[in-house]
């Protein structure tokens, strides 16, 4: 007993001082890698301030992103314009979108525009995207689909993926394009495959609904896993739907639905027809209703639980119709079943009198 108590209060030792060394470990290399970005930031601002444009650039994106320095717009913003007054490409474009998006200065279209534009002119495609947002939303030039497609274009020309994801949602909805579903497909997925998480969701929603490519399932949980690890909250809730609980939950509560909306449906309308000769004509007609409600639930849950991937295409018109059956059948028992019941219930005037 001594013995196996002694063996567990070693081997405890052991984990908690390799613990105590894991720990110990890694924040000296958090602290070596703060040190060589500190280091770094030093003598990124050593020459910068001789005046070198990438290393002006290099610190302003420190002071963007926080690292080896503390994170400040208006400074990245300042060594930002240091660097676009010199021609440095890079800096022109974020230098905009610095202005566009109002860090580290209030927004300006017009000067977001002119720095934007000043990229453009070297063939930045960061940039032609970049113009092609502004003209697709109106911002500091008047909105113009057509515009924003034709820069859009340009970029996704030199393969860059923010803009092939902006120039295939534009195919997709007809917005400065003809509408094409095709075109849409091959640009998501030149994007998608570039890990452009936007794209990564619209790739799998074409798989999913079978807009230009064969319904695929496989494919549809593929890509949506792809931007759901990216953090999509979209293709989450999609993925959800397709391969977990969510869409095996909705299989089996579909097929449950039919199973016993059929055989509900089958004994209401026919017990109406051939067994109802003692009830009155208005509510035979109404359990018949009643009958036939019951089955086209059914029959909606059948084709939910078969195509499963395609009914998200056409979920709300489905849903619609649900909806109006099921408020026709609470309808018929509130107006016409309970009150009958009812009336069978009470004692007929003349019982009364004798």
């Amino acid at each position: 007993m001594k013995l196996s108590r002694k063996i567990g209060v070693s081997a405890l030792s052991v984990v908690l001082t390799s613990a105590v060394v894991v720990v110990w470990f890694l924040r000296r290399e958090k602290v070596i890698e703060r040190r060589k970005l500190s280091d770094t930031a030093d003598q990124c601002r050593r020459l910068a301030e001789q005046g070198d444009a990438n290393s002006e650039f290099d610190l302003a994106r420190m002071y963007f992103d926080g690292k080896g320095v503390t994170k400040d717009y208006a400074e990245a913003l300042q060594w930002y314009r240091k660097a676009a007054e010199q021609g440095q490409i890079e800096a022109q474009f974020y230098l905009g979108e610095m202005y566009l998006r109002g860090q580290g200065t209030p927004e300006d279209y017009a000067e977001a525009l002119r720095w934007t534009q000043k990229a453009v002119k070297q063939n930045d495609p960061k940039a032609e995207a970049a113009l092609g947002y502004m003209y697709y939303n109106g911002k500091g030039v008047p909105q113009d689909y057509t515009e924003a497609a034709n820069w859009y274009r340009r970029a996704a020309d030199q393969g860059y993926p923010l803009a092939q994801q902006g120039l295939a949602y534009m195919y997709y909805n007809g917005q400065g394009v003809p509408q094409d579903y095709t075109s849409a497909v091959r640009l998501y997925r030149k994007a998608a495959e570039q890990g452009d998480v936007v794209a990564q969701e619209g790739l799998g929603y074409m798989y999913a609904t079978g807009q230009a490519v064969p319904i695929d399932r496989s494919q549809a949980i593929a890509w949506y896993r792809k931007a759901a690890n990216q953090g999509d909250a979209k293709a989450k809730h999609a993925l959800k739907s397709l391969e977990g609980s969510g869409l095996m939950g909705t299989i089996n509560f579909e097929l449950l639905t039919a199973l016993i909306g059929f055989p509900v449906g089958l004994w209401l309308f026919l017990g109406s027809l051939l067994g109802g000769r003692n009830l009155r004509s208005g509510r035979r007609a109404a359990i018949a209703v009643l009958g036939l409600v019951f089955l086209a639930n059914a029959g909606l849950s059948l084709y939910v639980f078969h195509e499963n991937t395609s009914y998200f295409l056409h979920k709300h018109l489905v849903d619609t119709a649900r909806w109006l059956l099921n408020a026709t059948a609470v309808l018929i028992i509130i107006t016409v079943v309970l009150p009958s019941k009812k009336k069978q219930n009470e004692t007929p005037p003349a019982a009364r009198r004798r």
